[in-house]
C-alpha cells in the first residue's frame, strides 16, 4: 500500500550551491600519469558507488581538434582501470587515428534517489494534488508483449502437400456429401486410369500437384523469442477510470493485469486526464502522464532554457522538472531554484540558469545530449531514452 494522501510528497529542494564540488584532475601528461592513476585507484578502490566519474578525451594531434566525453558509474571506472597497465592511459581518436588521452577528470559525488517505482510516485502525486477537481482520471494500458503470430511448421514436405491437397481438392463439393471419401474421390476424378485405387490415387495426386504448382505456404516457428519479437509484438490497449478511493487502494498488482488478447501481464503505460470522459479510446486527453518518463520524482519534458549570467538559449529534450509541478501544471517560468535539474550554460558555465518554458515530448531528431552541462547525469543517474511511446495530448507549451 502506498502512503496516505495527507503525507507529503514533494521532492526535496536541491540547490546547486547545496551539491558537493567534484574532484578536478586536470592537466593530465606524460610526466604525472603514474601519480594520477594511482589516485585514481586509491579514491575508487571501494564498492560503495560513491562517485560518477566524468572525462573528457582530446586528440594530441595538431591537426585533429577531437574531443568527447565519458561518463561513468564507480564500479565501469574502476574495471577500466584495472584493465589498463601504468603509463598508457591512452586511446585512438575515432576521426584520425591518432592517439588520446584525458584532458580532465571529474569525480561527482553521488547523490541518493528514491527508491519507489515510477508507478507509485505518480499515484502519490496524483493523491496529493487537485486533479480530481478538474479532471477525470484513467489509466491507460498499451500492451508491447511478445505475441508469436507464425504458424508451426511442418514436420516434411510430405505432410504439408497432403495437408495443402486435402484443403483445396479432396473436400466433397457434393450437394448431398459422400459418405465415404474414396467414393467421392471415385466420383471427383475425370481419368480413366485402370489401376488399384492406391496407384489410381498417386497418380491423380501427382498430376493434379504438377499443374496446380504446390508450394508449402506455412512460415516456420521463431527459434528464439527475439526473433520473433521484431514483427510479432501484442497490439492491445485499453483504458480503465480510477477514482480518488480506488487509487487510494493501491496496490502494485493493480497496474498490472492480464492483458486479454495475450493473456500476459501488461503494466500500465500511463495515466490520462480528460475534462469530460472520454466517448471511446482513441479521443485525445487534456494531458497525460507516461510512467516511463519518470523518475527520483521528476518528470522528463521538452524544455527551453535561457542562462542567468549570459544571452544563451538552448532547447533540451532532457530537462527534469518536479512531477508535483508538472501534475500541477505549473508553467516553466513559475519554476523555482530545486525544482528541476538545472543545466550548466556552455558559454559562461553558470549554473543559476532558468526553464522559459517547457511541453511534452515528441517523437523528433534531437541534438546528442552533453551529459557535462547536465547535473542529473553528473551528480544522480545518466539520461537515457526509456521507451518510444510519448503519448497523445491536446495541450502545448507551459
Amino acid at each position: 500500500m502506498i502512503s496516505p494522501p495527507n503525507v507529503s510528497l514533494q521532492p526535496p529542494t536541491v540547490k546547486m550551491a547545496s551539491l558537493p564540488p567534484p574532484i578536478v584532475i586536470d592537466n593530465i601528461n606524460d610526466q604525472n600519469i603514474d601519480e594520477i592513476l594511482q589516485r585514481l585507484r586509491d579514491l575508487t578502490q571501494n564498492n560503495n558507488n560513491k562517485y560518477r566519474v566524468y572525462g573528457i578525451w582530446s586528440c594530441q594531434s595538431r591537426e585533429c581538434f577531437n574531443e568527447w566525453e565519458s561518463l561513468y558509474t564507480q564500479g565501469s571506472f574502476r574495471k577500466y582501470l584495472d584493465k589498463i597497465e601504468y603509463h598508457s592511459f591512452k586511446r585512438k581518436c575515432w576521426i584520425c587515428n591518432s592517439k588520446c588521452q584525458f584532458s580532465s577528470i571529474r569525480l561527482y559525488e553521488r547523490q541518493p534517489v528514491s527508491k519507489e517505482s515510477n508507478i507509485t510516485q505518480i499515484v502519490c502525486h496524483l493523491l496529493n494534488s487537485t486533479v480530481y477537481d478538474k479532471y477525470v482520471v484513467y489509466g491507460h494500458w498499451l500492451c508491447r508483449n511478445w505475441k508469436c503470430n507464425h504458424k508451426p511448421q511442418c514436420k516434411n514436405g510430405t505432410v504439408c502437400r497432403g495437408k495443402w491437397q486435402y484443403q483445396n481438392k479432396w473436400q466433397c463439393t457434393h450437394k448431398r456429401q459422400c459418405r465415404k471419401g474414396k467414393q467421392c474421390r471415385e466420383k471427383m476424378c475425370c481419368c480413366r486410369y485402370d489401376y488399384y485405387w492406391n496407384d489410381h490415387q498417386k497418380h491423380c495426386e501427382n498430376k493434379w500437384a504438377k499443374i496446380n504448382e504446390w508450394k508449402c505456404k506455412h512460415k516456420p516457428k521463431c527459434q528464439t523469442e527475439w526473433e520473433c519479437q521484431r514483427e510479432c509484438k501484442c497490439q492491445h490497449e485499453w483504458v480503465k477510470e480510477f477514482t480518488r478511493e480506488e487509487l487510494k487502494k493501491y496496490e502494485s498488482t493493480s497496474f498490472n493485469p492480464l492483458c486479454k488478447s495475450c493473456n500476459q501481464k501488461s503494466q500500465v503505460s500511463s495515466f490520462r486526464f480528460y475534462t469530460q470522459p472520454p466517448k471511446d479510446i482513441s479521443e485525445n486527453p487534456d494531458f497525460e502522464i507516461i510512467c516511463h518518463l519518470g523518475w527520483n520524482n521528476h518528470y522528463r519534458v521538452f524544455g527551453d532554457w535561457k542562462c542567468s549570467g549570459c544571452p544563451e538559449l538552448w532547447p533540451s529534450a532532457f530537462t527534469w522538472i518536479s512531477l508535483q509541478k508538472f501534475v500541477d501544471e505549473i508553467p516553466g517560468e513559475r519554476l523555482n531554484q530545486g525544482e528541476f535539474y538545472t543545466q550548466r550554460c556552455k558559454e559562461c558555465e553558470n549554473l543559476e540558469n532558468k526553464i522559459l518554458n517547457y511541453n511534452p515530448l515528441e517523437q523528433g531528431k534531437n541534438k546528442p545530449h552533453k551529459r557535462g552541462l547536465c547535473m542529473k547525469c553528473l551528480y544522480y543517474d545518466t539520461c537515457r531514452q526509456t521507451g518510444s511511446y510519448l503519448g497523445v495530448t491536446k495541450k502545448g507549451n507551459r
